[in-house]
């Protein structure tokens, strides 16, 4: 930078005018020195732009070592940042001290890479530090605007036009439900209740809207209708239909005078197991049911399986037998086709044997609900048996003669609750309740009572806390709070004093990962470094030059070896690394590869030692 006001000019008026006339040399001499002090860099020109060199855009490179020393005297002098910039600059990193911030900026001025970050305190195991998150969502249907596209909601705040509950939505899962195409809205920042059956539409745009869908979806509760038995309460249950699934819950309360089931009272005698059952006062409840489990003290007797029906119409002796000459449309026996006015009865008719007996058992195939304080009677009736008005030695008649009665049973279902509510589930369809707890009880049905507005149960979304899981425990050393770890492409030793004596915040610990870079044309794959332990492997393998088949001789690749799993191979003619394919037995096995050129030198079968990686340290 040259200056303005020149001395030089004013060297020739300084001297008197016998000096001027006697010394012109002496003269030219003076005016050339200091013209040479005027030129950039000399000592007039930069005392008379000592202001100007203040600012490091303009200053000179000489000068700029001071700044250097002065405010950046840690950071070597090579960086592959403008210097000039970096001075200007510099106070950001030194306010930055200890975040990540300054890190990535010094990598940046020093090797112009960007750098990773990994906290081990992170991976460290903590009790109770599991991530445990609430979801609520609401779920979408028609009728919609002609407008309506879903993915107008996502990120926005919403409305409900009747509750004028307000959100944020977060994501969006589209489906299908009872054949409708719904959409499921994960919501935040809930303000207010959503309702079933409102309008829904973005708080600042109200042409964009839909209607939260309550025909189907998740199971909210489920109102008793047939009770079930033998339940207890803080069962686990699921709740399933004919559209929806998923669903799970408790029993939360059970009674001992719903549900009923039936016992004999006197057997009777007549009766097979396909006695016909009469409920004929249902008492207070509903839904009970049973049949004839077994019979005891069998008997023979013989039934007429013929009716007087289809010979109401048969004109006696009009022919050879009954049915001939048309005399008769309807279908009949063979006994009676071939029958005629002179054949007996006990000819003509059809009798089989029945093998009938007394009521043994009774087997309840529904318990039914609501009966308190009146319980339901029945009776139990042989039909065929019956007709046949046989007397019975103990009293009435066979077939009809037999009494039950009912009585309560414990472990009726009065109510449960719905912890996970599954979907699809159509308010339509009855809800079947199972079980889950305990065999021997007898399931539960109900009405479900499906929402639009879900609360998901909470759930983790991470292994933090987890006990023999993936996290660490606590060493004092890498696995500790007060450590973190450096991925770059520099060795540590280039740069571990300059961030100790810059950045490094006292009391932590540094860590330096290498990440080396395969051939860009090749892949452009990140692999970081580790040091890899290697075990001896049993026995043997051969390796077949062509082949990725592997045989192992008293080997034990099964326990040994993974899928993908590297190997080190070591042997006369067979040396080399390779990557588990497929494992088949203990001595068969096969390796990854490229191409099928395997093995070395031609050889087949080619015995060799093997190494597996049997710890990986950082």
């Amino acid at each position: 930078m040259s200056t303005d006001k020149k001395i030089s000019t004013l060297v020739d008026q300084q001297f008197p005018f016998f000096v001027r006339d006697d010394g012109p040399n002496l003269i030219a001499f003076v005016k050339a020195y200091y013209e040479w002090m005027e030129q950039a860099n000399n000592a007039i020109e930069v005392s008379q732009n000592l202001l100007n060199y203040q600012d490091i855009d303009d200053t000179y490179d000489k000068y700029l070592e001071y700044f250097h020393r002065e405010i950046m005297g840690t950071i070597p002098r090579s960086t592959l940042a403008d210097r000039k910039k970096l001075a200007k600059h510099v106070k950001d990193l030194h306010r930055g001290r200890g975040s990540e911030l300054s890190y990535r900026l010094l990598f940046r001025i020093l090797f112009n890479e960007e750098i990773e970050f990994y906290y081990p305190g992170e991976d460290m195991l903590r009790a109770s530090d599991g991530r445990w998150v609430i979801e609520n969502a609401i779920r979408l249907g028609p009728p919609r605007a002609s407008t309506y596209v879903v993915s107008a909601f996502l990120n926005e705040r919403i409305i409900g036009l009747t509750s004028g509950a307000t959100a944020r939505v977060t994501r969006i899962s589209e489906g299908i439900s009872s054949g409708t195409l719904v959409d499921e809205l994960f919501l935040i920042d809930i303000d207010g209740t959503f309702q079933d059956n409102e309008v829904v539409t973005l708080f600042d745009d109200r042409t964009i809207f839909a209607t939260i869908f309550a025909t189907s979806g998740a199971l909210r509760s489920v109102n008793i209708q047939t009770a079930g038995a033998f339940h207890q309460e803080g069962d686990s249950v699921t709740f399933t239909s004919a559209s929806g699934s998923g669903a799970n819950g408790i029993v939360t309360q059970t009674s001992g005078d719903s549900a009923v089931r039936w016992l004999v009272e006197r057997g009777g005698s007549g009766y097979t197991t396909g006695a016909t059952i009469n409920i004929y006062d249902q008492g207070s409840g509903t839904g009970t049911n049973f049949v004839v489990g077994s019979i005891a003290n069998t008997e023979t007797i013989s039934v007429n399986q013929d009716t007087i029906q289809p010979m109401a119409s048969v004109v006696l002796n009009t022919g050879p037998t009954f049915v001939s000459l048309g005399a008769n449309s309807a279908s009949v026996s063979a006994n009676l086709a071939s029958a005629n006015v002179s054949s007996t009865l006990i000819s003509a008719l059809n009798y089989q044997n029945t093998i009938t007996g007394t009521i043994a058992s009774l087997t309840t195939t529904a318990s039914g609900s609501g009966y308190s304080p009146i319980l339901p009677s029945a009776n139990v009736v042989q039909t065929n048996i019956s007709a046949m008005d046989i007397p019975d030695p103990d009293g009435g008649f066979k077939g009809r003669n037999a009494a039950v009665y009912s009585e309560h049973v414990a472990g009726a279902i009065d109510a449960v609750r719905v912890i996970f509510p599954g979907q699809n589930y159509n308010r339509f369809d009855t809800v079947t309740i199972t079980n889950i707890s305990r065999s021997g009880t007898e399931n539960a049905s109900g009405s479900p009572n499906v929402t639009g507005v879900i609360n998901y149960p909470g759930r983790y979304i991470d292994t933090k806390g987890w006990l023999s899981w993936n996290n660490k425990l606590q060493d004092n050393f890498y696995y500790q709070e007060f450590s973190y770890e450096i991925k770059s492409n520099q060795f540590n030793e280039t740069y571990r004093d300059l961030v100790n004596s810059v950045l490094h915040p006292a009391g932590t610990k540094i860590f330096g990962r290498v990440r080396l870079f395969a051939n860009a044309v090749q892949s452009n794959t990140v692999v970081e470094s580790k040091v890899r332990i290697y075990t001896k492997g049993t026995g043997t393998l051969g390796l077949t030059n062509s082949s990725f088949n592997v045989t192992g001789s008293s080997t034990l690749f099964e326990s040994e070896l993974e899928a993908n799993s590297q190997i080190l191979t070591v042997g006369t003619s067979a040396n080399g690394m390779y990557f588990v394919n497929t494992i088949s037995t203990n001595t068969a096995m096969t390796i990854h590869g490229t191409s099928a050129n395997v093995g070395y030198e031609g050889q087949t079968n080619a015995a060799a030692d093997y190494y597996y990686v049997s710890n990986t340290s950082a």
